[in-house]
């Protein structure tokens, strides 16, 4: 591959790159610079792709468990008929659906223990930061899970005692239901988790999107020998150049979300009717998420306007 590497190089224009960057060289080069891209992804270090993605799901399922814990009908109070084991009497009782909860509960615990464990052995830094925030916030909510029959392991885990957790519903429905719960806190961590594993293995990612766009860099040889000439400011026709990004349009979909972020935290302390807190509440979190991935450095280079003068 050296050889083939090696003529690619020499014969390389700004022409050459422009193109690339529109992807009008897909057919020609998708599968070389694909191979090229994912062999630097397999020897590069840190985590893998498929580590990655891993990584991702386990934090997306425990989002999923939350949001099975934000269920209305899962708090309510049901009828339910209770049998006398000496007399076989019927009584018609009134109570939690602790089946239901309890379930619903271990679901949540079961899918946080994955995640401290696909997350601690991790090597990126923004999974590391977001786990150490989650077994931190964890951590300061130790006493009341211990209420709920709920307790903290040495290695960070959550253990439920089910018979404990059914003694106080107040504590559990402070711990699991509602905008600012644990968690609801424990979904946005695992949000900046999933976040932080999806921006990780977008690096890793293939030279090609799914649109035919050129996403990644060329290889640093090449880029560094049209950088440069990008950099003298001459084009092949030696006419004086400049090459300039416009992230203005990204700036304003961010302060944008910015805004309503700020406008929806203010309604919410301002909001008293539930069903109204509820939407707000949603409405927030996905503006949060949209946030996390697109106020950053990358997302601002990836969709900038550039422009050559």
């Amino acid at each position: 591959m050296g050889s083939t590497i090696s003529s690619i190089e020499n014969s390389f224009s700004l022409a050459d790159y422009a193109a690339i960057k529109n992807g009008s060289y897909k057919k020609l080069l998708k599968s070389y610079y694909q191979q090229e891209e994912e062999e630097k992804a397999a020897s590069a270090p840190g985590d893998s792709k498929n580590k990655l993605t891993s990584i991702k799901a386990s934090a997306d399922e425990l989002k999923n468990t939350v949001e099975a814990l934000q269920k209305e009908d899962l708090w309510k109070t049901k009828k339910f008929t209770k049998i006398d084991e000496e007399t076989g009497k019927e009584t018609e009782v009134e109570d939690y659906d602790w089946e239901a909860i309890t379930n619903a509960v271990k679901n949540f615990t079961e899918a946080y223990n994955n995640v401290i464990g696909a997350a601690g052995d991790s090597d990126t830094k923004g999974i590391l930061m977001n786990a150490s925030w989650l077994t931190k916030m964890t951590a300061s909510n130790g006493r009341t899970l211990a209420k709920a029959g709920i307790t903290i392991g040495k290695d960070n885990k959550l253990s439920v005692d089910e018979d404990a957790l059914k003694e106080s519903i107040s504590t559990v429905k402070l711990l699991f239901k509602g905008y600012n719960s644990f968690a609801d806190k424990a979904s946005s961590k695992a949000e900046g988790i999933s976040n932080s594993a999806a921006r990780e293995a977008s690096n890793k990612a293939a030279a090609y999107d799914k649109h035919g766009a050129y996403t990644n860099p060329l290889a640093p040889s090449v880029k560094n020998q049209v950088d440069s000439a990008l950099g003298s400011g001459k084009s092949e026709s030696g006419n004086t150049s400049k090459t300039t990004a416009n992230t203005d349009k990204v700036d304003r979909e961010i302060k944008d979300l910015k805004s309503r972020r700020d406008s929806l935290k203010q309604k919410l302390k301002n909001e008293y009717d539930t069903e109204k807190r509820r939407e707000y509440e949603k409405e927030l979190k996905q503006v949060e998420n949209e946030l996390a991935v697109k106020d950053s450095d990358s997302y601002r280079k990836q969709n900038a306007q550039y422009v050559t003068l």
